[in-house]
């Protein structure tokens, strides 16, 4: 995800767009094999996939996510289920 970002910015960049307004997301390391596997199954428990079945799968995925970060008041609410979204799934939320 990082590198097409990036080459996604560079494109932008060469088009004459200005840099990044908020700074690049580093601070959160990558969940490993196992907490993915934990975040998917706690998501699917949890009925956070979206209900749109016409979509690909990672999509609904992607926005089940992003609408459980929006209800629970996680920002950015980026459908991304990375160490925010999982320490709240084990917290039952």
């Amino acid at each position: 995800m990082n590198y097409a970002l990036a080459i996604c910015h560079l494109g932008d960049r060469i088009l004459g767009a200005p840099p990044f307004i908020q700074p690049f997301p580093g601070s959160e390391r990558a969940l490993t094999l196992a907490e993915v596997q934990e975040n998917a199954g706690a998501s699917h428990q949890g009925g956070l996939r979206h209900r749109r079945y016409r979509r690909p799968r990672r999509q609904r995925h992607h926005e089940g996510i992003r609408d459980y970060q929006a209800k629970m008041g996680l920002l950015p609410a980026d459908g991304y289920g990375g160490l925010k979204v999982l320490a709240r799934l084990r917290q039952g939320g």
